[in-house]
């Protein structure tokens, strides 16, 4: 009996426990979940009589070696940085691991290990990275079985929410994913891409300041930015003689304005302390801005920038100088003090409908030199609660690539991603079953 055991039920995991506990109960496998605490896992979905539910502190290593030490294989949800500890005792005791997540240089480095074990640890099989990647490379099979060269690629994905529950709110942005992240994008490494044929490298901190815009057919102009290094899928995709090649992250449109005024006046600044002078939001937004109030600073905004006259509104509604009764912001930089407002203006609300949307564009020539430009769209809207779209396409295809691993049907071993039709196939027709569907779009 095969014991599968997932690590972590947060936001992101309640589709893949259900699936997967599905799965255990029809196939006779064993599944184990382990976290700290269930509340909200079981306030939204109904969990298997056969699943077991652990409470385990997984922060403690021996409490961590002694789960995995008795799994066939492992799902880790756990946050990014810890996934390499997991490997790690995985490669000890001899055990597969899946996990959403980018591909880290230390994960790589284990692939060696890993293959001579006999081991799977697969990467990057969620929404983004995950989705992408599977229904890329079905296009690109397919472009390639009708005689067709992509001279172009674009792969653009954001978790969003439906307009209809954004309310007054004109950022139509809300959190359906770990906030941390969404304030401190743009202050990574730079973002690296391929454009008319030429290589691409701007500053993280520009990234919002130099977006773009895109028409997605059917679901209207949207916002986009440059993502990491889109030229580590070059190879992989089979796009070294592709002119342009592009991945990106989905906003509302002008979004990416507003949040650049943001990251210029230092409101995501992450690194430095606000000095202990400085102990109120208003003081603090006084000490960025150098102005009384918000008024001040957007009569300055305007006066240098005409053309931001259309995201004060966006600005406004955070009510960044605004000061509550009690507060201290002692001891936070910008970052975590900006977190704390949007926390409160971006809260998801149980009856809100986040919705994920995900666009590859593809400009094609065929055996005539002729051009065609093609769109595949997916739009997938949430249930409310913790069932939501961003919910789904993270554990959904995380499950269903276990499952069919599990079936049997996979050999592949080593630290690896899911770009072979032996994956994409399976995965993408057991989607479709849960209504996760691309629409294509020809020109």
């Amino acid at each position: 009996m095969k014991q599968i055991s997932i690590l972590g039920a947060g936001r992101s995991a309640g589709f893949l426990i259900s699936y997967l506990g599905n799965c255990a109960n029809r196939e006779g496998w064993k599944l184990r979940v382990c976290d700290k605490d269930f509340m909200r896992l079981k306030a939204s979905f109904e969990i298997s009589s056969h699943t077991e539910l652990s409470i385990v502190d997984l922060s403690v290593p021996s409490e961590l070696s002694r789960i995995v030490s008795d799994s066939f294989l492992v799902v880790s949800v756990l946050p990014p940085i810890l996934h390499v500890e997991v490997a790690k005792i995985c490669l000890v005791y001899g055990v597969h691991l899946f996990t959403a997540s980018y591909t880290s240089a230390q994960m790589l480095s284990l692939d060696a290990e890993a293959t001579a074990k006999g081991l799977l640890f697969m990467n990057e099989l969620g929404l983004d990275p995950g989705i992408d990647h599977l229904s890329a490379s079905r296009l690109f099979d397919k472009a390639q079985s009708e005689g067709l060269d992509v001279v172009e690629f674009e792969s653009h994905c954001g978790g969003l929410v439906s307009e209809d529950s954004c309310g007054n709110n004109p950022w139509k942005y809300k959190f359906t994913w770990n906030p941390s992240n969404v304030v401190l994008a743009g202050q990574g490494d730079s973002c690296i891409w391929k454009e008319n044929g030429n290589i691409k490298r701007l500053d993280a901190q520009r990234v919002f300041a130099e977006s773009r815009k895109i028409s997605v057919p059917g679901l209207g102009i949207f916002d986009v930015y440059a993502n990491r290094n889109s030229l580590t899928y070059q190879e992989l995709y089979g796009l070294n003689n592709a002119k342009t090649l592009l991945r990106g992250t989905l906003r509302r449109e002008n979004y990416c304005k507003a949040w650049s005024v943001l990251i210029d006046w230092g409101f995501a600044n992450s690194k430095d302390c606000v000095p202990p002078q400085v102990n109120t939001r208003k003081e603090w937004f006084q000490w960025l801005t150098g102005a009384k109030n918000f008024s001040q600073w957007t009569i300055q905004l305007l006066r240098d920038n005409p053309h931001l006259d259309n995201i004060i509104g966006h600005l406004h509604y955070l009510e960044l100088d605004s000061s509550s009764a009690g507060e201290s912001i002692s001891g936070l930089n910008s970052a975590r003090i900006l977190e704390n407002i949007l926390l409160d203006k971006w809260q998801l609300q149980a009856n809100d409908i986040d919705e994920v949307v995900m666009v590859h564009k593809l400009v094609l020539r065929d055996l005539n030199g002729k051009p065609k430009q093609w769109y595949s769209v997916l739009r997938v809207l949430g249930e409310g609660g913790d069932r939501t779209a961003m919910a789904k396409t993270v554990g959904f295809p995380l499950a269903m690539g276990v499952e069919t691993f599990l079936m049997g049907e996979l050999t592949d071993r080593g630290v690896m991603v899911p770009f072979d039709k032996s994956w994409y196939r399976p995965i993408l027709d057991k989607l479709a079953l849960q209504k996760i569907v691309f629409e294509e779009h020809f020109s």
